[in-house]
């Protein structure tokens, strides 16, 4: 049952095996992912993968059925294009800032004493989200900050999933070369003398916070003096990134503090997109991290079954993790409502716990955009409405929690 749950998700998110994908060219190398796949990075801009893909458990034989169902073409005149976009309070309009030997700042108001967001959408999206251009609108309200949105879409809006996770190390790549022009341009400038290096912050949704994991590592790797001091992970996707050797997926280790949103954790034969396990200084799972009060149908409609109806709910979970983080960027200037983050030890009945505490400063971090003023590290319990505004602090809960975490974590944590 699990297996053929497995391949349910497999077939209906569209993914699209290729044992010879083609991406762009970033150098004569090869990466292995844990599954001992090897992605071998030629000089002629194309790439080889040299073993089976099995990114859902599925074995080889299923995985073989599947590559022959989904199998796609390679392409390799296309190059994959990712895009730069930065705005500012200044000018708030995008403008996109080339990279290569078109790059130039003449364009838009970029400063680099300023804190520096940087934004990654996941698969099958692209920039011009709604979701982003809120985000990009609330960090300019909460702060006077750069804002870089990155577009990978040309590498991203492809059913070929696996494909799009391949590309996500370019993607990082990319993301690192461009930061390190930001740099050059900074040094080379006419006031390059003691220059104050703002914070570098990076935030990615599903599949675009692994690429901001593997942009940081390949970023640090150049020791220059802006760092990254932060990275948040918006329900990291699960599927392809459950290896358990932290170089595979973000990590902890990718920078000084890294904190995560899990709203779609749930295990991947229940359709859950997230990484259920914690990855980050900082873990915050709201209302138990697997799904989301407010996306789901309740259990008594006789349509509850149908997988449009599962799909939706679960893409709707895994959004909220991006709405959240926004939300509490206007939530900290108005100071009206704080995401508290109640210590949890992932169980059922700890969970249940939760409803009765009460939290404040010294005893919770918030989730969102302040969780790095607090020293508290962990997995942490958050408590949302089912719709915006979402933040409820310490005021009663609109939805029945015990009969919401029953589903998942009675059955699925051990407690």
């Amino acid at each position: 049952m699990v297996v053929l749950s497995s391949a349910f998700l497999f077939v209906i998110y569209c993914i699209g095996i290729s044992r010879a994908s083609n991406i762009t060219n970033i150098g004569n190398f090869t990466f292995t992912w844990s599954n001992g796949t090897n992605i071998l990075l030629h000089p002629n801009g194309t790439s080889s993968i040299t073993e089976e893909v099995d990114c859902f458990g599925l074995g080889t034989t299923l995985a073989r059925g599947l590559e022959w169902f989904f199998k796609s073409k390679a392409n390799g005149s296309q190059a994959l294009d990712v895009r730069f976009y930065l705005s500012s309070r200044k000018i708030p309009q995008r403008g996109e800032v080339m990279l290569g030997k078109q790059f130039g700042l003449e364009w838009v108001d970029f400063k680099i004493e300023r804190r520096t967001v940087l934004i990654v959408h996941g698969f099958l999206s692209q920039s011009k989200e709604p979701w982003i251009k809120q985000m990009e609108d609330a960090f300019l309200f909460w702060d006077d900050v750069n804002v870089i949105i990155v577009d990978w879409s040309a590498g991203g809006n492809t059913w070929n999933y696996y494909k799009a996770v391949v590309n996500t190390r370019i993607v990082g790549a990319r993301i690192s070369r461009f930061l390190s022009q930001l740099v050059n341009a900074t040094i080379n400038s006419d006031n390059s003398n003691d220059i104050n290096w703002g914070p570098l912050y990076l935030v990615g949704h599903s599949l675009g916070a692994h690429i901001c994991g593997f942009a940081a590592n390949q970023f640090a790797k150049l020791q220059t003096k802006w760092i990254i001091q932060r990275i948040t992970g918006l329900d990291p996707a699960q599927p392809c990134f459950r290896s358990t050797d932290s170089s595979m997926h973000l990590d902890k280790t990718d920078a000084p503090f890294v904190d995560i949103i899990h709203t779609n954790g749930r295990l991947l034969f229940h359709l859950g997109l997230g990484l259920p396990h914690a990855i980050g200084h900082v873990d915050f799972y709201p209302n138990g991290g697997m799904k989301q009060p407010g996306c789901f149908t309740p259990s008594s409609s006789y349509f509850n079954f149908l997988p449009k109806s599962k799909i939706e709910q679960t893409i709707c979970s895994h959004g909220r993790s991006y709405l959240y983080l926004t939300e509490s960027l206007i939530s900290a200037v108005s100071s009206n409502c704080t995401f508290w983050g109640h210590h949890w030890d992932l169980t059922y009945r700890g969970a249940l716990e939760t409803a009765a505490k009460i939290c404040n400063a010294s005893i919770c971090p918030e989730m969102g955009i302040n969780a790095d003023k607090y020293s508290h590290r962990g997995s942490f319990f958050v408590h949302t409405a089912s719709q915006s505004p979402f933040c409820v602090g310490d005021i009663a809960k609109e939805f029945n929690l015990k009969t919401h975490l029953l589903d998942d974590l009675a059955t699925e944590l051990k407690d």
